[in-house]
Formats: structure tokens, sequence, C-alpha cells
């Protein structure tokens, strides 16, 4: 009878364990992402707000890697130290995948900053994508070929 018993409650556990590893792997704190498709996490951190400080000259951006957390709110201070106007974007990462994610995850516009003069300091929130990868950033204005573009990291 005992036998019976253990067996039981280690597979009750293992139904607890299983039900509590997938409802963990779509949770979210924003209801309309729980769906099927949650890519993994690596380091199963997630929603860890950054307050970036990122400096633009008309050669380069300082510092050239940024590193945050997905899901995270990010409010990002821009300051143009260049002679010229600079703006900001992110560009997208590419997803392939054959479970019907998005093929290609993307930072929200809110990220996006337009030229600013130089001189000139914005401040801007967003939160970061789900999906963790290097996502390239630069200038987007026609002619910064000279500026060396940086790298937004999500972890």
């Amino acid at each position: 009878m005992k036998p019976l018993l253990v067996t039981s409650l280690l597979a009750r556990g293992a139904l607890l364990l299983a039900a509590a590893t997938v409802a963990l792997g779509c949770s979210s704190s924003d209801p309309e992402k729980n769906d099927a498709c949650t890519p993994d996490d690596a380091d199963g951190i997630i929603d860890e707000p950054a307050n970036p400080v990122l400096t633009v000259t008309d050669s380069e951006f300082m510092p050239k890697i940024i590193t945050t957390q997905n899901s995270s709110t990010v409010t990002l201070t821009f300051k143009n130290q260049g002679t010229k106007p600079h703006g900001f974007v992110v560009d997208c990462l590419p997803t392939p995948n054959r479970d019907g994610c998005p093929m290609e995850s993307c930072f929200p516009t809110e990220a996006k900053i337009e030229p600013i003069q130089p001189g000139e300091e914005v401040q801007i929130s967003f939160e970061t994508p789900l999906v963790e990868g290097i996502y390239p950033f630069h200038s987007d204005l026609a002619g910064h070929s000279e500026l060396e573009p940086g790298q937004f990291i999500i972890q």
C-alpha cells in the first residue's frame, strides 16, 4: 500500500512541476504576449529596467555596445556631441523558425530617435524585444557611412 501512495504522490508532483514549467515558459507581465510563441531565454532573466546613456559624435557611438535584458523597460538618453544632426534607429534581427513565430524581431517604433541637432539631448523609453540577440543600431541619415554603427545586445 505504501509504494502505491508514494508513486501517486510522485506522479502528482511531476504533474505540478510540468504545469509550473509550462506556465513559466509562457508567462509575461503583458497578457497579450502570453501565447505559444515564446523563444528560449538563455539566462532566465527578463524585465530588468535599464537607463543607458548613448553619446554620438560624427564618427562613433559611445558606448559601442549597450547590453540589456529582454522584455525590459529602457530609458535611453541620447546625446549629440557631433557637428551635424544624428538620429538613432535599431535594425531588426532575423529569427528564422518553423513554429509560426514572426520571422524577424524588432524594437518598437518608440525606440527610434529622429535626428537631433549638435549639442542636443533627448530621452526616450521603450520595451526591448523578447528575442535575445545582437541588434545593430546606427544613425539613419543619408551620408552617415563614416559613423560606425553600434550594437544593442539583448540577453
